[in-house]
């Protein structure tokens, strides 16, 4: 059965022979690998990559100025509703830049007047992610495409599913990562490093 590549996938098989400037010659295996490479990514930096929607997402209200998007960059917010829970509607609608600033690359959403506190007591209706995925992203998923594939084990590869591998995180440098007990150049790490999800509390409060 032909494989395809996932929704998630950072790059083309075109561009994988681009950037790598090879010809794999093996869709099946081109795409198997594409798959393995973005899931690994987006495991890594702790998000999806790729600008989609995120659909009634629930939020605890922070009790203070800042409320924390789980994916980011913010390309667009479509509605945030401050909702009743137990009761299923909303209490008050927000307008954005009259009750709310967005914070696209941090994935903060600013209110002047605070967020409430409680537990999923925000509906919010969201776009996030790269409409243009980075040139050093789409890099490093063909360039971890392509050490798989120069690997013994790519050989064997029966899913592209990144559940089969063995993944160790065994410390904060980028020579700790291994896949299936093969270190992960340090070079493709280090191209990931910046899009790491990270927050910085009570910088805007």
């Amino acid at each position: 059965m032909a494989v395809a590549l996932n929704a998630n996938a950072l790059i083309t098989a075109i561009e994988l022979d681009l950037i790598l400037g090879i010809t794999i010659g093996d869709a099946d295996k081109s795409n198997m690998l594409i798959n393995f490479a973005s899931d690994f990514i987006e495991n890594y930096v702790g998000m999806d990559l790729n600008s989609q929607t995120y659909t009634g997402v629930f939020f605890d209200g922070t009790g203070n100025k800042d409320l924390f998007l789980e994916q980011f960059p913010i390309v667009s917010i479509t509605s945030i509703d401050q909702w009743d829970t137990y009761n299923n509607v909303s209490s008050q609608s927000y307008t954005i830049n009259t009750d709310f600033l967005i914070y696209d690359n941090e994935g903060i959403i600013y209110n002047r007047n605070g967020w409430v506190g409680g537990r999923k007591n925000y509906k919010i209706t969201y776009v996030a992610g790269y409409v243009d995925i980075p040139y050093d992203v789409k890099t490093a998923c063909a360039q971890l495409a392509g050490w798989l594939h120069s690997q013994p084990m790519s050989a064997g590869i029966k899913s592209e599913k990144i559940g089969t591998y063995s993944i160790t995180y065994a410390g904060s440098s980028a020579e700790s990562v291994m896949i299936n007990g093969l270190a992960i150049p340090a070079g493709i790490l280090s191209l990931l490093v910046g899009y790491k999800k990270q927050r910085v509390t009570g910088r805007l409060n």
